[in-house]
């Protein structure tokens, strides 16, 4: 007969099972989330977690083995949440409405998860699973952007010349950081500039007009 502790890695492989234990998941989730970003991944432990969502120590190890691994299950929300949130595009054929769109839905997706997204860098510093997970989150924006460029050019809108990976390395990881001292540092910047900004940046790095004429 299995011990307690196989039945619980069983249920955690598996998932809850009724609606039930959903809910309860769900509710260990907010909970780690909201004692993550209150106390920080240093000092956070179990024990807060589970007090925070009102259940035993033993309801928690039903559902997680370790801190890590709710740590790991609420970076997996925030970026499903962040991609949802930036998942619909506006129709707006205009160059300048497409790139500043892509900006502001960035922006927006980014600032309600602005303190988990500096704690999965920190964690990322020393554990190598939070480090490939943050890789994975910048990686999906960047290919983002990089089928946003591809778009673009199909449309004589981006220079065809451009070099669309790096060049959405490189406005991505200008975007990001951005957002990392506007929302994580609380550095103050007034919106409308900042994205009217951010946008005019990328405006002249995709723009076909704005490409060097050969000498």
């Amino acid at each position: 007969m299995p011990g307690r502790t196989q039945v619980q890695q069983a249920r955690r492989d598996q998932g809850p099972i009724t609606d039930r234990g959903a809910l309860r998941k769900q509710a260990l989730l907010e909970a780690a989330r909201r004692v993550f970003e209150r106390k920080g991944f240093i000092e956070a432990r179990v024990s807060d977690i589970a007090k925070e969502a009102e259940v035993s120590h033993g309801t928690f190890y039903t559902y997680f083995d370790t801190k890590e691994a709710v740590f790991e299950a609420v970076s997996h929300q925030v970026i499903e949440a962040m991609l949802e949130s930036m998942s619909i595009a506006a129709p707006d054929p205009d160059f300048h409405g497409r790139v500043r769109d892509s900006v502001r839905r960035f922006v927006l997706a980014y600032r309600p998860h602005s303190k988990m997204i500096g704690l999965m860098e920190q964690v990322g510093t020393f554990s190598p699973e939070m480090r490939a997970l943050r890789l994975e989150l910048r990686d999906t924006f960047v290919k983002r952007t990089q089928r946003g460029i591809e778009r673009m050019k199909e449309l004589g809108l981006a220079d065809l010349g451009l070099d669309v990976e790096y060049t959405a390395e490189a406005l991505g990881a200008m975007l990001e950081h951005t957002c990392y001292v506007w929302f994580a540092l609380h550095h103050p910047f007034d919106e409308e500039r900042m994205i009217d900004s951010l946008a005019a940046v990328w405006e002249r790095a995709l723009s076909a007009t704005s490409a060097p004429k050969p000498g």
